[in-house]
Formats: C-alpha cells, structure tokens, sequence
C-alpha cells in the first residue's frame, strides 16, 4: 500500500502552459511519485476526500496563503517554492531599485538586493516609465542593455536596446497594471555568453546538488531560446557538491548560486525544495569577462526532469554518488531521439510547432571519474553504463547493482553515503573513506607475491656473483707451495673483509 499521493495542482497565479509543458509537468509527477513510492493521484481536487498524506507538485512558485489552504507547511510536502509575495517568483528580485525613492512593490527587500548585489551583473529592477528613464541612462553609459520582463522563460521577452528611443519602443507594449506588480528588468548585455545551471533539490529523504550548462537553440520562427541542460549531479547537499573538481568559473558560479539561495532568506516565509539557479558568464561592453547570477527558479523548470531522472538512478542504487543527466529540447521536424533516452514530447505544440524532448541519463564522463578517483582511491571505479526501464510511467532508471562485493568485504559496517550536514562538533569522515573491494584486495596480494619472488631471485643471483668472483680471484693468484709431511699444499685464501 502506498504511503501518500503525488497530485498536480495548477496555481491561480501560475501562467499558462503550453501543451508540451503540461505533458512533461504530467510526467514529472509521476516520476516524483514512483521515487517517494506513493501513488499517482492526477490533477489536485479539493471535492476529493484523499486517504493519505499529500505531496504536490506545482505548475508555478505558491504564494504563503495559497500554499496554507493546501495544508503546505514544508518542503516535504511539494516539489517546488512557496514565497510572500508574486514578485519574489520572478527574475525581478536579482536587482535593486535606481534610488530610495524608486516605486516598489508592497514586501521588497533592500537587504535582499543588497546581499545579491556583488554576484549579479550590473542593472536594475524598475516599476515605472520614470524609473526606467533612469536607470538606462544610466546603464547605456556603459554599452547595450538587456531588457528583460520578470515572469517570461526560456529565453523569451527579451530585448537589446542601443538607445532611449528603442527603450521607450519597449515600454509602449507594457501595462501599468504588469509594470506595477512585476516591473521590468535591465541589465547590463553581454557578448558569448555561457549560462550555467546550479541547483539543490530534495525529494523525500533524498537530496541531490548539481551544476550544469544550458544551451540554446533555434525554436521553429529561429528565435534562440532554451534548448536544455547537461547536468553533473551528486548525491548530497550543496556542501557535498563542493568536493567535485571544477574549474575556476564554474567554482565562481557555484558560490554565487549559494549566495543568492541564502539570501532569499531577506523574504519571510520563503521556502522551497527545488532551488535552481542561472548564472550568465561572458564578455560585457568592456570587453572583460563578466559573470553573475540571472534568476532563480523555485518551480518545476526545464532541468526538472534531468534532476527526476538522476533521483530515480540514486534511489535505485545506494552506492551510486554521481551520475551526468541531460535535458534536450530540439525543434523542427523530423528529429529523433537516442535510443537510450526518455522521450517526454514529440509532436506538435499547437503554440511551438513541432518539437521533441527527450532526457538521457550517461555513464560519467572518463576525464571527471579519473579525477574523482585521484581523490578518493579506486571507490568510484567502474560506475555502470544506466540501463533505461522500458515502462513509459516509471521513468525509473535501472543500474546493475554493486553492492555485492562491497558488503562481503565490510561485514558489519554501514554503507557510506551523503546525508544531511549535523551539528557535531567534529564532522564525520565516514564519507571520505574509500573501501577496498574484493578484487582490489586480489590485486594487490598478487603484486605482493610478484615482488616477494622477484627479491629471491635477485638475492640467489648476487650470492652467485660473489662466490664468482671469489673463485676467480683464487686461481688467477700465484700459489705459494710449502711442504707439509713430504707433500705439496696451497694454503686456504681468507675471505674478503668486503663480503
């Protein structure tokens, strides 16, 4: 029997979805259901009397009051957020307001802005024609801007603008109503940009981290929009995720990930299970590398099922700590997937056109495993290749099992795996041991028996080469005869002090 129910519920405030989102938003749920064992219980309805406790999955971010009629009261009872007010569900938070007397929303944070302030690129956030006025001329001082509206996705609504005539363009198809709640975002545009998505989620008693790249694609009008995420994704909390090996820019965009997560902590009543993070590097107008955090995202979001799907491998198999998970959205007819992937749409959106995506969980990449090992011995060695389910509802990744060996060499002990940091005043090592397998053991008696015959036999040979030597030596001597009762001898040679 199944321990709660997974249901979908659509949000009064949520934005409408197009048909290809509400598929994947279906098929997430499900997933969510199948890792928590509970079962799938469709769309949330308040007519229903539910036998079990509840876990919701959200089509958008939950206001507080919202999310206290559904009986939310932690992240353990949804996969997404829950903030105080609409605007904090938005991109609109990253930036602070042109001056103390900018319009603003009820509830704006100045600390929030502040603490981000640092770690995002240069711009603001505006919620007036008049304050916008300020805040590009400000901006075009130092190059182009981008102009972006707080509750758009993937890419969409967004626009470069040169000059405060383009910008004026720009604001004519704004409402009062939508500048007032939602403002509009500028910021400073950049050239070769790289976005890099960084996330912490939890599902039940499983926590993951990851870090990424996104990549665009041309949609069906070629307009660049989202086209997906490779996601590197390890079993733990930020903390575990820390101890991978990066490079410096993508060590940077981690902290300042980290950074805007706690500082959303300025907004009261903040709560979310997935937290995911964009961070843009590039080139700015000055023609000096850039980098800062663009948005948050607290909701079901594009990298959602690339996350389900290392969950699902996680909870499959408990020694596995790191697996590659990829979203793909590709546009255009014609377009097929792996066969190793999770196909999650593939037809026509009536708004998008013709579109596919598919998630493929891969074996780790050779070059990241070998340094991983270089950590931590051989523990991570020899990861299987994922074997996908075949049954279309589970999304279930399978993974053959490497527990077997483990177990029969640490009879007794726990198995080692990340969980929640504790309150110790001494943090536990446990995680960095690196048990030895049973066929590491073999191995390593089998160089010892090597070497051990190797030392004999160099130890008879040099014994042979004195005695050599020493025979040598003896007969190449002139002898000294003496006679001793009628006969001829040659007295005896003393050893060599050297020998």
């Amino acid at each position: 029997m199944a321990n709660g129910i997974v249901v979908l519920y659509f949000s009064r405030f949520g934005k409408p979805l197009q048909t290809h989102h509400k598929a994947v938003l279906d098929l997430d749920a499900k997933a969510i259901a199948k890792i928590k064992g509970y079962e799938f219980g469709g769309h949330y309805d308040t007519a229903h009397d539910y036998s079990g406790p509840l876990f919701f999955v959200p089509d958008d971010t939950l206001l507080l009051d919202e999310a206290a009629r559904l009986g939310i009261h932690s992240p353990n009872d949804l996969y997404g957020g829950v903030v105080p007010y609409l605007f904090v569900k938005t991109k609109a938070i990253t930036h602070g307001l042109v001056d103390p007397d900018a319009e603003r929303p009820p509830g704006w944070s100045t600390a929030f802005a502040e603490r981000v302030r640092e770690i995002v690129l240069p711009g603001y956030t505006i919620f007036s024609n008049r304050d916008a006025q300020v805040a590009a001329r400000r901006l075009l001082a130092r190059g182009p801007i981008r102009l972006k509206k707080p509750l758009s996705a993937s890419g969409k609504d967004q626009t470069v603008v040169t000059t405060l005539n383009e910008l004026d363009a720009v604001l004519e198809n704004i409402g009062a109503g939508e500048m007032a709640t939602y403002g509009l975002v500028l910021e400073e545009n950049l050239r070769q940009v790289r976005t890099l998505s960084v996330g912490e989620v939890a599902v039940g008693g499983l926590r993951i981290s990851y870090h990424g790249t996104q990549r665009t694609v041309a949609d069906n009008k070629g307009q660049p929009v989202y086209g997906g995420s490779d996601l590197v994704c390890v079993r733990g909390g930020w903390d575990v995720l820390d101890g991978l090996p990066m490079s410096p820019e993508v060590r940077a965009g981690v902290a300042a990930a980290r950074q805007y997560d706690a500082a959303a902590e300025e907004f009261h009543g903040f709560t979310a299970s997935r937290r995911n993070y964009d961070v843009a590097q590039g080139i700015g107008a000055d023609s000096r590398p850039r980098s800062g955090v663009l948005e948050s995202s607290w909701r079901v979001g594009g990298a959602s099922s690339a996350e389900l799907a290392a969950f699902a491998a996680f909870a499959r198999d408990p020694s596995l700590e790191i697996v590659d998970a990829s979203h793909v959205e590709e546009f255009g007819k014609g377009r097929r997937a792996p066969a190793d992937a999770i196909v999650e749409f593939q037809g026509d959106d009536p708004e998008w056109g013709p579109l596919l995506r598919y998630t493929v969980v891969k074996p780790q990449d050779p070059q990241l495993r070998q340094r991983i090992r270089g950590r931590c011995g051989e523990a991570w060695r020899g990861l299987p290749p994922p074997v996908i389910s075949s049954d279309a509802d589970s999304r279930v990744i399978r993974f053959r099992s490497r527990t077997g060996a483990w177990q029969q060499s640490h009879r007794g002990k726990a198995p080692i795996g990340y969980s929640e940091p504790d309150d110790a005043p001494v943090p536990d090592l446990s995680k960095y041991e690196c048990p030895e397998s049973e066929d590491e053991y073999r191995h390593r008696m089998v160089i010892n028996a090597i070497a051990l015959v190797f030392v004999s036999l160099m130890s008879l040979a040099g014994f042979w080469l004195v005695n050599a030597i020493a025979h040598s030596c003896s007969r190449s001597m002139d002898p000294v005869r003496r006679v001793e009762d009628g006969r001829f001898t040659t007295p005896p040679i003393a050893p060599s002090s050297s020998a």
